[in-house]
């Protein structure tokens, strides 16, 4: 499966943190990445990092590649193994996830089993009662609990069995020595609880909808459970969260991932809110009727009141107004907590009838169906019931694809409410509570001429900027190193290897490594299986993925390289400390891969092989994920993103100086817009801005913070920039921009 480009751009940051991590702990990490401050105040030195994706977004798919990133680059000790503990809101939450954790055919769990060689094993926190040692021991352990299930009050201790003591856990805690870590009864002995394996194991601990985790209660007993990581996702972050990644609401819909705008009507009558909810849901199902090679039955969801046996609109009285209206008992089905006539149906299958389902608010968390288009409401909007909740059911988009008819593309709220505000305030809430904004709300009807997020060129000027090229291709990684045989590059390297007498790899991570003093290690015995030289291969090849590799050419060179360290090391050191080896292997080979290509790169320059070839157009219109509220001189679009405090200063000078001879300018979004820089470095490299004056010269800005100024990527960009702007005749420019050089930089633009 291939994940959205947002989810992929999530992994990739998080795996350039995790990197940092190793080498400079949380803070310097997180600052790296984010240039923002790491806020340390609720977890300690325990790194703690949140994911920000809105409502409909893949969160759990995330969070399942997020777990094999972790654990293979900052909780390498851990040989795969341990217990990752995942904190889900709500028990209908955590029964969807365990649904699709257990289900080997499911790609959340396809994902984990991929990561960990199918040594996964996964329980409900109920089942882990009786986990056993050896589960532990020798797989990787997901436990799905509810936060209720173990964020407790002290006073009423009793009532959570998580904290119980549990004969089935005896075996946990045989020649264990005491720690602070562990919970201790009355006589000073460590209580034999599941919160003790727990804690004896340093969980991975992962919070689904973490902003729900603000009281002190949760954070202390999040600290109490002895994590070695926490990651939490949430679609509106808390305060003291550090937000690693923040993805739009306009990256999903550049995805297709949601049905946005949002329409809303409203009405005082709850049965005129019923109607025109109906009326909506046939015409939505006879549009769908059109399209071509696509099953969709467009659902509506109808909100009734609890029954408090007063003047209530009960599931009964909204089921007798469908059957009043002629609509077939077989198309309507109740979903509340008493009952459940959805259980076990596939809703998108053809020989579902299924077009209405009633619900209370059972449907708030837990539920999903992409054919859910309507959403009727009858409860009073100014109580403030479930109307925020229920939202995020009806905006996931079936299929994640675009329909040809725009009324497919987007979802319906039909409210009953005094008037069309205070229903839009409720709503545009329910939208804020799941990542969106106020935007992406509209009233019934209207017709959409552009979406708030998506913003013009101001000219109708065509922008194409030239790409480094060999022989009139464009330049890729890939095409520089497909005839490498890797097979037959140099297998030597340096490799330290450390290893004790009762079979624990300690990991080696450099001098300036960080360490951990909140988390309280047990320095825990691992049965390490001892692989054999083809099962270590195996496990290397598996963990090393390299697509533009052939893999018996790599699987040749991991061999190579293994005789090599045999040579120094036992096999038995060498499995042990197998995730220092892929490190180093990886290192390695992305080292040997650069290296030729940048021989070859060199020997078709010298021939004069390469040049530049025209680049795509910049788009006549782009999404933007926050558009800054102002509007500039010379961008070439209407608004931008917002920028951080260096870059505005340094855009200021470049929108408002006397630069009659600059046209406009572009910011250049990373992994988004069409120019990037390609050289003999696996990455491509995209310059932060682009100037094109009126002569026709075209400027690659690069900005480049003072801490950043020298390091080697930096020398490399500068290099690969300025070889890309002597292949312009005079028209292509680069630099690199930094505080100490603007006005420079500036005084050279003015000649162009």
């Amino acid at each position: 499966m291939q994940l959205k480009k947002y989810q992929q751009r999530t992994i990739d940051q998080l795996e350039e943190f995790l990197q940092e991590l190793r080498k400079h702990g949380a803070k310097r990490a997180f600052m790296y990445i984010t240039e923002k401050p790491y806020k340390s105040e609720a977890f300690g030195d325990v790194p703690f990092i949140c994911i920000k994706i809105p409502t409909g977004g893949g969160k759990t798919l995330v969070g399942c590649e997020a777990v094999g990133k972790i654990i293979s680059i900052a909780l390498q000790d851990k040989l795969d193994r341990g217990i990752v503990l995942w904190f889900t809101p709500s028990e209908a939450i955590k029964t969807q996830t365990l649904k699709k954790l257990k289900d080997r055919k499911d790609w959340h769990r396809r994902m984990l089993d991929e990561a960990f060689g199918n040594n996964v094993k996964v329980f409900s926190n109920e089942e882990a009662l009786s986990i056993r040692k050896e589960d532990v021991d020798d797989n990787l352990c997901v436990i799905v609990s509810s936060l209720d299930a173990f964020r407790r009050d002290k006073a009423k201790q009793a009532k959570y069995k998580v904290y119980q003591e549990n004969g089935a856990l005896l075996d946990h805690f045989q020649n264990i020595e005491e720690t602070k870590v562990f919970e201790l009864d009355e006589e000073k002995t460590v209580i034999n609880s599941l919160a003790n394996v727990v804690r004896k194991n340093n969980p991975l601990v992962v919070v689904d909808e973490g902003h729900k985790t603000t009281s002190k209660l949760s954070v202390d007993f999040l600290t109490e459970l002895n994590p070695s990581f926490i990651i939490e996702y949430s679609a509106t972050p808390r305060s003291n969260s550090n937000v690693l990644v923040d993805i739009s609401a306009s990256e999903l819909k550049a995805e297709q991932m949601v049905k946005i705008p949002l329409e809303l009507e409203s009405a005082a009558r709850w049965e005129n809110v019923l109607e025109s909810g109906i009326e909506k849901r046939n015409e939505l199902e006879k549009i769908a009727k059109k399209l071509k090679g696509e099953y969709l039955r467009p659902i509506a969801l109808l909100q009734a009141q609890a029954d408090t046996g007063e003047a209530s609109v009960t599931v009964d009285s909204i089921k007798n107004f469908l059957l009043e209206r002629k609509i077939p008992e077989g198309q309507i089905a109740i979903k509340t907590s008493k009952k459940n006539e959805i259980d076990g149906v596939d809703l998108m299958s053809r020989s579902c009838e299924i077009r209405y389902i009633i619900t209370v608010s059972a449907l708030a968390e837990g539920w999903d169906c992409s054919f859910a288009y309507v959403l009727v409401s009858v409860a009073n909007l100014g109580a403030r019931v479930a109307v925020e909740q229920v939202i995020g059911r009806v905006i996931r988009m079936p299929q994640a694809k675009r329909k040809s008819q725009e009324e497919l593309n987007r979802s319906y709220v039909f409210a009953s409410a005094r008037n069309f505000n205070e229903a839009a305030d409720e709503v545009i809430s329910g939208l804020e509570e799941n990542g969106y904004s106020r935007e992406d709300v509209i009233a019934g009807g209207k017709k959409v001429e552009k979406d708030p997020l998506e913003v013009k060129k101001k000219t109708n000027v065509t922008l194409k900027v030239p790409l480094m090229a060999i022989d009139g291709e464009r330049l890729t990684f890939e095409g520089l190193v497909e005839d490498l045989q890797l097979a037959k590059q140099d297998p030597t390297c340096d490799f330290t290897v450390f290893y004790d007498g009762d079979g624990r790899a300690t990991i080696d991570i450099k001098e300036d490594a960080w360490e951990r003093s909140a988390t309280q290690s047990l320095n825990l015995v691992y049965k390490d299986k001892n692989y054999s030289r083809d099962e270590l291969v195996k496990w290397l090849d598996k963990k090393l993925r390299f697509a533009v590799l052939e893999r018996t050419d790599k699987v040749a060179y991991i061999e190579s390289v293994l005789d090599f360290l045999l040579n120094q090391h036992t096999l038995s050191e060498l499995s042990i400390n197998r995730y220092v080896l892929a490190d180093k292997l990886s290192e390695l080979i992305n080292h040997r891969m650069e290296e030729y290509a940048e021989k070859k790169f060199v020997a078709i320059q010298k021939k004069k092989g390469v040049g530049v070839v025209a680049g795509n157009e910049f788009p006549d219109s782009i999404f933007l994920k926050k558009p800054v509220p102002r509007e500039f001189n010379k961008n070439l679009y209407e608004r931008i993103d917002p920028l951080n405090s260096e870059e505005s200063e340094f855009v200021d000078r470049l929108d408002l100086d006397k630069l009659p001879n600059i046209e406009f300018w572009v910011r250049n979004r990373e992994k988004i817009d069409p120019f990037y820089i390609q050289g003999w470095k696996k990455g491509k490299f995209y310059p932060d801005f682009i100037a094109v004056s009126k002569k026709g010269n075209t400027i690659a800005l690069e900005w480049k913070g003072g801490d950043r100024i020298s390091n080697d990527d930096t020398k490399y960009k500068e290099e690969v920039g300025n070889l890309w702007a002597s292949f312009g005749k005079g028209k292509q420019h680069f630099f690199l921009v930094h505080k100490g050089n603007i006005e420079e930089v500036l005084t050279k633009l003015k000649g162009f």
